[in-house]
């Protein structure tokens, strides 16, 4: 309705080759240009390192790394000294395997209620620790986690400690002070 021009009907646009449409339908004709460059030559991506079995040695497949197969090449040598990821630093000793040390406890929720309960002030620091345990879990610093959460738990036993003395000691107040003339 609309959409129709009326008139004779346009020439193709100039760049566009018998085949193609406005929208890049059709294949190109391939370039009469006999001294057209060839496309540049991909790098080689390096080969990705083979799991070794614990049985066996390397796969046949595997290249030799070094000119004569013996030395590793310095590229690995290097990765080998500086540590890969994943590896343990040097001098400090890994974990057994397949054991998990657990994420710590942040004591975010034990804070609150402290604080709410039983002493504001050390429930206040708390809930700052408990909020350094979650930071550093977020960072993946273990260490630095583990150390704030025992903070918080310390924190969070003291005001819960401290609020039950202040309680029973107001109880035996008041219980002194109104039955005792």
């Amino acid at each position: 309705m609309g959409s129709e021009r009326p008139g004779p009907p346009l020439p193709p646009a100039p760049g566009l080759e018998e085949g193609l449409d406005a929208k890049g339908g059709g294949s190109p004709a391939p370039p009469d240009d006999a001294l057209s460059p060839a496309p540049p030559a991909l790098p080689a991506l390096p080969r990705r390192p083979q799991p070794l079995d614990e049985d066996a040695g390397p796969s046949e497949d595997a290249a030799p790394t070094g000119a004569e197969g013996s030395e590793p090449a310095p590229e690995e040598a290097r990765a080998a000294a500086a540590g890969e990821y994943g590896s343990p630093a040097a001098g400090v000793p890994a974990p057994p395997p397949g054991e998990h040390r657990p994420l710590p406890k942040d004591y975010m929720v034990e804070s609150a209620l402290a604080t709410l309960f039983c002493c504001l002030l050390t429930g206040l620091v708390a809930i700052v620790y408990a909020h350094e345990t979650r930071a550093a879990l977020g960072r993946g610093d273990l260490a630095q986690a583990e150390a704030a959460s025992r903070k918080a738990r310390s924190l969070v036993l003291f005001s819960l400690l401290f609020g039950v003395f202040v309680s029973t000691s107001w109880v035996i107040y008041v219980v002194v002070a109104l039955y005792l003339p």
